[in-house]
């Protein structure tokens, strides 16, 4: 049996960790810190979930340094944007020559840091699509009727074909729907697009889905955010779909539950930054520097800012 890592156990690592722990058992290692390790130590880790049900698994190995838990054949790591230099650093040592390494994260830039900061391993790419949590217990949340990956080798070498599909065998295996897709990297750029409103929108103004949506100026700035988005992409080579902004809105607009709120409004109501940078800033910076003009991503760019000004 492989031996597994999830780095982070946190909404997206929890509900990947508890389908992987429930199929695999002490073949899976989960990393995590403080109150979050010891809590799981002694209590498991449950998942509340309307697609997988309510369970709690107990995994055998719960460590905050990876090291302890020896060399992996494939590593997931799930931790925030900011977190990823160190996490590098700290799995280091369990990287062997042939272990596969997932980074399951938001943004478009966690492959190429991958390669930069960890410069080992097989380094495969994936986009998630989930609405899940952790709450104050620790326990995961997940609402709605989907989770699902599509993955793909970070270089396209054959060696990483063949370690994607050995990781989407796995988590299907598991009962989480994975892909392999042709093109990862215009997957998770789909999703980056969305969430270049979704997420600095909500954030932005406070706003649930619902209250966006009944807003006509906050609808057309969601629409402004990700063609703006969709036009650094397509500067960047990145080949998207002519009508997937007109998509996204009924998506986001009609399709979504109208009390969604998103993770950066989650972490602006309780007074932290958390991904901004992904989500607006990367945006504004890769816009100037491709010379594609972005003047409602920059609007709310600085808005998000002001609106962090206070945070501690």
């Amino acid at each position: 049996m492989k031996k597994i890592m999830v780095v982070g156990v946190g909404g997206v690592g929890g509900v990947l960790a508890a389908n992987l722990v429930k199929k695999y058992g002490e073949s899976v290692s989960l990393i995590a810190r403080g109150p979050r390790k010891e809590s799981l130590r002694q209590n498991g880790l449950t998942l509340h979930s309307d697609l997988y049900g309510e369970f709690t698994v107990h995994p055998a190995c719960i460590e905050e340094d990876p090291a302890l838990c020896g060399v992996q054949d494939l590593i997931l790591i799930c931790v925030k944007n900011g977190g990823l230099q160190k996490v590098c650093q700290q799995i280091s040592p369990v990287v062997g020559e042939h272990t596969a390494v997932m980074a399951v994260m938001n943004g478009v830039s966690a492959g190429q840091e991958l390669a930069q900061h960890l410069g080992k391993g097989i380094l495969v790419d994936s986009v998630i699509y989930t609405v899940s949590s952790a709450g104050s217990d620790y326990s995961i949340t997940q609402k709605g009727s989907y989770t699902y990956l599509n993955i793909g080798s970070h270089t396209d070498s054959e060696e990483g074909k063949k370690a994607a599909q050995e990781i989407a065998d796995l988590l299907n295996a598991a009962g989480v729907d994975c892909k392999v897709s042709r093109n990862v990297q215009a997957a998770i750029w789909k999703k980056y697009v969305l969430n270049c409103a979704f997420n600095v929108a909500t954030a932005r103004w406070g706003y649930t889905i619902g209250q966006l949506a009944a807003d006509a100026a906050k609808r057309a700035d969601c629409r402004a955010l990700m063609a703006e988005a969709a036009a650094v992409a397509a500067k960047m080579g990145v080949p998207l779909s002519e009508d997937l902004v007109d998509k996204h809105m009924v998506t986001m607009m009609e399709n979504t539950t109208p009390n969604s709120d998103s993770s950066l409004s989650r972490d602006f109501d309780a007074g932290k930054m958390g991904e901004m940078e992904v989500f607006s800033g990367y945006i504004v910076r890769k816009a100037a520097e491709l010379g594609v003009p972005a003047p409602v991503s920059r609007e709310y760019y600085e808005g998000l800012k002001a609106r962090a000004a206070g945070f501690i």
